[in-house]
């Protein structure tokens, strides 16, 4: 009975630490959200040391909850059940694509499962020498698991949010370019990849072909305008371009020279970075290849 009353008393310390930890991180994560910052750490309230600073808090209590009971190792079983918890939490997040704090009720399940695995580890008469293992094995394993894990789960959603777009995924096949990111904008269904080689990189942009498209005259919005760049009081946009090949044309934007392919019912710009050479950007733009939301998802997410 007195080891029931002591999973129970450290189940209750670890589900009560642990809610009220997540929801000063629900919190304070709203609080960001909504933030601009002027300055660095603006954004962050004295929630976030808390959160930090919390775990040994709870830990510290549910030692001190332990001994006051009697148990013999209580030291050793609120570190392991300090561990569990964290390990719990980590492979949640593994399952999350941004960081994400989980609800309040999972936080406090996790925490009284956690705390009450610590007091059986705890109980079980091995040596200090193999619950130290066991400590190192329940906090190297989660840890070594989760960049597999979280990798996945962001492959996943990016994958559904290229799939969702309705335009299609391009890349261009140059020779030592490659995709570092992939972003989409549903409200405007744009897609932007980025492919670099070195310290070069040039963009990709494929939107639904544009109301009025009619080269050379019009070409649709430039580039800064897709993005809202544009600074007040600039010169007009320059939407005529001229044609270089079947459904490839060019346009000069600023001092750069963006090349514009049609593909079926979308438009796809290929935007040159700083010291990308002309000849890769027009070589981007001759070999453009449509590929799958699962392929993209695997070359975007390193």
């Amino acid at each position: 009975m007195r080891l029931i009353g002591r999973l129970t008393f450290a189940g209750a310390l670890g589900a009560l630490g642990a809610a009220a930890l997540t929801s000063l991180w629900h919190t304070e994560a709203m609080l960001v959200a909504r933030c601009e910052p002027e300055t660095i750490g603006a954004c962050f309230s004295w929630r976030l040391p808390t959160i930090l600073v919390g775990p040994l808090v709870v830990t510290a209590l549910v030692w001190l909850a332990l001994r006051a009971t009697g148990a013999d190792r209580a030291l050793p079983a609120a570190l392991l059940g300090a561990i569990a918890t964290a390990d719990a939490v980590l492979l949640h997040e593994a399952f999350q694509p941004r960081w994400t704090p989980p609800p309040a009720w999972l936080a406090a399940c996790l925490g009284a499962a956690g705390f009450a695995a610590g007091v059986l580890l705890g109980a079980v008469r091995l040596p200090m020498a193999a619950q130290a293992g066991a400590a190192v094995v329940l906090l190297l394993v989660p840890v070594a698991v989760f960049p597999l894990l979280h990798k996945a789960t962001r492959r996943s959603e990016r994958a559904q949010a290229f799939a969702q777009l309705g335009v299609p995924l391009m890349v261009a096949e140059v020779d030592g370019y490659r995709v570092t990111a992939a972003l989409t904008d549903r409200s405007d269904r744009r897609l932007s990849v980025w492919m670099s080689k070195g310290e070069s990189s040039l963009s990709i942009v494929v939107v639904p072909l544009p109301v009025g498209f009619s080269p050379p005259a019009d070409c649709g919005l430039t580039i800064d305008d897709l993005y809202g760049d544009r600074p007040a009081g600039g010169p007009p946009a320059v939407l005529s371009c001229r044609a270089v090949g079947p459904d490839h044309w060019v346009r000069t934007e600023g001092e750069d020279q963006v090349h514009l392919v049609r593909r079926n019912d979308a438009l796809v710009y290929v935007d040159p970075g700083a010291d990308v050479p002309a000849a890769d950007v027009a070589t981007a733009a001759a070999h453009l290849t449509e590929v799958t939301p699962d392929r993209l998802a695997e070359l975007a997410v390193a």
